[in-house]
């Protein structure tokens, strides 16, 4: 069995200062979707960097909270290579339906907010074989 690169975000990518949090917090733009909330802010001199905040007042327990961050860190991961690669800092808040909500419903609202706040490229069509052949 041959092992490819790992898909996870890297470690530079992760958002994990706290002076960082802060700063995302006081300056950044907040983008509500259905099912969970951005706060992104430009930084156009670091590399984008990604947080996923879960709290027990919004979430509720600690597997809630645990499955909400892994339910809008995997949606994110899937969509990383879309994301501008230097000028952000983006802060997902879970909210309560995150835990609950279908998956399809989940991504398209974390592709919609993250979209609405210039952080994602859009998706390039596939070539089309001639002939209807696949």
């Amino acid at each position: 069995m041959t092992t490819g690169p790992s898909e996870a975000l890297h470690p530079r990518n992760r958002l994990t200062a706290a002076a960082d949090f802060v700063a995302v917090k006081a300056r950044g733009r907040a983008f509500r979707g259905g099912h969970c909330v951005l706060v992104a802010l430009a930084h156009p001199d670091q590399v984008t960097r990604v947080a996923f905040v879960a709290s027990r007042r919004g979430v509720g327990g600690a597997v809630q909270r645990n499955r909400a961050r892994r339910r809008l860190r995997e949606i994110v991961r899937r969509r990383w290579p879309r994301v501008p690669p230097q000028g952000y800092l983006l802060m997902f808040v879970a909210t309560r339906s995150t835990v609950v909500a279908p998956h399809q419903d989940l991504a398209s609202d974390v592709e919609r907010v993250l979209a609405a706040a210039g952080a994602l490229a859009p998706l390039t069509p596939r070539p089309t074989l001639a002939g209807g052949e696949r």
